[in-house]
């Protein structure tokens, strides 16, 4: 705990925010002997410990009707039957997963992933894909030398972090607009609204849209485009029918099932509303004289769309449909996280006044650098509120994990979840402790940055990651500015399927400074 006397250490003493990050070496620089030389020692894959198939089937499929199917739960449960690794059985013309959680595994996982990594197959998304949309989702699809081609001319704009800080002010000017909304919404004991969640999806989307195509859909508006909020219900329910149908056991390859008929609909209205926004853009460059505006300011969009308007339209699409809940609930967990520990949420604010003295001062890309305690807050609650699961990927080469033959291509899922929340990786791991991710804080012995990687690793990891940091440290700062946030009401309990989200209404009190 730290004394209200040292708050403004924090404000005053020069400090930095360690990243997450870990060295990114070529596979071929890794020392896999163990693999190479053990292979014939090693126990055969067959003899990986795991559910039978009507196991597997009585936990995910055989459920009441109105019981929820909760994977984080199960697969709990399936690690303290099996160990640290245990394999999943494929069903219905899937293959089997490895599931492992130890992060020196991860480590061998993510070396000796080879030049093009690979996850798994994303059947369905490949099966839903339209000749008019021809590379949505190519980045989570493609694999090979088509991803490594694709995936280059995306990293040139979206993971050059002076591109996306040029965007600040865009993001704080719908940010003011936001909190302007939602002050007005909250009731008389200053709590925001049940659908707080809702609310921080259209923020998200007025955000994203914002930069990626320069337009403001005007969603945080009295009267919302219908579409708008369309796009915003879709994606929900296309994140929670992925997982039901790509994530669990389903037999949608064997029979279509009504809610793969409605996964397919969800999918192609999704991509249709996102495919008008993106015509509209189209049209209004064709329009516009060159020269017009400078490269700065061009949206993401239209740099994009100089390199390849395919790549551009992807990019788009993508972004809008995989940066709505993710960054949402992100936010969501560190205001959450922050409410509960107002020592912690002092601490914050003296920072950010050192930034906005006044409330209406704006945020600039300068004013945005050297905020450790900010980012520190957000790594701690993405720690103990993770946004996803885990991560997968294809095995790379032949490996040994635990002891096991693991062969290459195998399907590996790293749940990274299982230990964000264990002692053996994280003392006090039920304390919200930002103070663990600045760089003088003495880590643990124990101390694995495999361990703890939101974003993934190496070459496919998260494309997006410094667009969706940067609409989380702009809302997060604005909050704290302007309210004092606390909790009079319970929480509402987490919930894992393909997006870890709230489930229930949310009270949370904001208290004007």
């Amino acid at each position: 705990m730290v004394s209200q006397r040292n708050i403004f250490y924090f404000v005053r003493k020069p400090i930095r925010c360690f990243s997450t990050k870990v060295k990114n070496e070529s596979y071929s620089k890794f020392d896999d002997t163990n693999s190479r030389e053990g292979w014939s020692t090693a126990k055969p894959y067959k003899s990986i410990p795991g559910p039978s198939k009507w196991n597997i089937i009585k936990r995910f499929m055989l459920k009441k009707k109105n019981e929820p199917v909760n994977l984080s739960d199960i697969f709990d449960q399936f690690q303290k039957e099996y160990g640290s690794i245990f394999r999943i059985k494929g069903l219905f013309g899937s293959k089997d997963t490895v599931v492992i959680r130890d992060p020196k595994d991860f480590e061998i996982t993510y070396r000796t992933e080879g030049y093009y990594p690979d996850r798994r197959n994303m059947d369905i998304l490949n099966y839903c894909k339209k000749d008019k949309y021809p590379i949505t989702f190519a980045l989570i699809t493609e694999h090979g030398e088509n991803w490594w081609s694709l995936r280059q001319k995306i990293n040139s704009v979206l993971l050059q972090p002076q591109v996306i800080k040029s965007y600040t002010s865009a993001v704080d000017e719908v940010t003011v607009d936001f909190l302007r909304k939602l002050h007005s919404l909250r009731d008389a004991n200053h709590e925001t609204p049940p659908d707080f969640l809702h609310q921080l999806n259209m923020w998200a989307l007025e955000s994203v849209t914002y930069i990626t195509l320069n337009r403001r859909l005007g969603v945080l508006e009295q009267n919302p485009d219908g579409d708008s909020l369309k796009l915003i219900h879709n994606i929900k329910d296309f994140l929670q029918l992925f997982e039901e149908l790509q994530l669990r056991p389903s037999i949608w390859k064997i029979y279509k099932t009504s809610k793969f008929v409605k996964f397919q609909r969800v999918t192609e209205e999704m991509q249709e509303i996102i495919y008008k926004l993106v015509d509209q853009s189209v049209r209004s460059l064709r329009a516009r004289s060159d020269g017009q505006v400078d490269h700065d300011n061009k949206s993401i969009f239209e740099k994009f769309y100089e390199i390849d308007k395919y790549v551009a339209m992807g990019v788009v699409m993508d972004s809008i449909i995989g940066g709505i809940d993710t960054v949402s609930a992100t936010v969501y967990a560190v205001l959450s996280k922050l409410a509960l520990n107002p020592t912690k949420q002092n601490i914050l604010r003296n920072e950010i006044l050192q930034i906005l003295p006044e409330k209406d001062n704006p945020l600039t890309k300068e004013k945005m650098i050297n905020l450790p305690y900010l980012r520190a807050c957000i790594k701690e609650a993405m720690r103990m509120t993770p946004v996803l699961p885990g991560s997968s990927r294809l095995a790379g080469q032949d490996i040994i994990l635990k002891g096991y033959q693991i062969p290459k291509n195998t399907n590996i899922l790293m749940y990274s979840s299982l230990l964000n929340n264990d002692d053996q990786h994280f003392s006090n791991p039920n304390t919200f402790m930002p103070e663990r991710w600045i760089r003088t804080f003495k880590k643990d012995t124990n101390w694995n940055a495999f361990a703890f990687l939101p974003f993934g690793f190496g070459t496919r990891s998260c494309i997006g990651r410094r667009l969706a940091e940067l609409e989380i440290e702009i809302l997060i700062s604005r909050m704290v500015r302007n309210y004092h946030m606390e909790w009079h009401v319970p929480p509402p309990k987490m919930r894992f399927s393909t997006v870890n989200l709230p489930q229930g209404d949310i009270k949370l009190r904001l208290q004007e400074h």
